[in-house]
């Protein structure tokens, strides 16, 4: 992270340094987000590190499979997107407090429509997967039963 953006590699990458940038946000802002009506800033964190490990997964057997990285981008945006509010949280005057509150609630609830969406259509796909493969699969026991006789 230099000057506000963010390069990354990949979505455990990403996912990372939102971690980071809630760490920070918690530390050098505490006040905006402990109040009643504050954004709980603590319950995404507990949603990332606990999705964590299956976002790791998914990233290796993907790359593992060929799949392409586009696939998992739009959350590598979606975590930068992330990224560039808290930045922006840390900074706030009192009387802004509320229009980021509700920049950072609107960020949570398309964050999982969106994760929600990826692991949809993520289990589609190796579904699909699955099937053409047992269907190859058969397919050469039918080739090799046909060309024994």
């Amino acid at each position: 992270m230099m000057d506000g953006t963010v390069v990354v590699q990949g979505v455990g990458i990403a996912l990372a340094a939102l971690l980071t940038a809630i760490a920070e946000a918690m530390k050098n802002n505490p006040s905006i987000f402990k109040k009643k009506k504050a954004f709980d800033l603590a319950n995404l964190e507990s949603t990332l590190k606990s999705i964590e490990p299956n976002i790791r997964k998914m990233e290796r057997l993907n790359n593992e499979m060929g799949r392409p990285k586009e696939e998992l981008e739009p959350l590598i945006k979606k975590f930068e997107e992330g990224i560039k509010l808290l930045k922006q949280c840390s900074n706030v005057r009192w009387n802004s407090k509320a229009a980021y509150m509700a920049q950072l609630q609107a960020f949570d609830d398309s964050f999982g429509k969106l994760l929600h969406t990826i692991v949809e259509v993520q289990t589609a796909t190796d579904q699909k997967e699955m099937l053409q493969l047992q269907h190859q699969k058969g397919f050469r026991r039918w080739l090799v039963c046909f060309r024994s006789k």
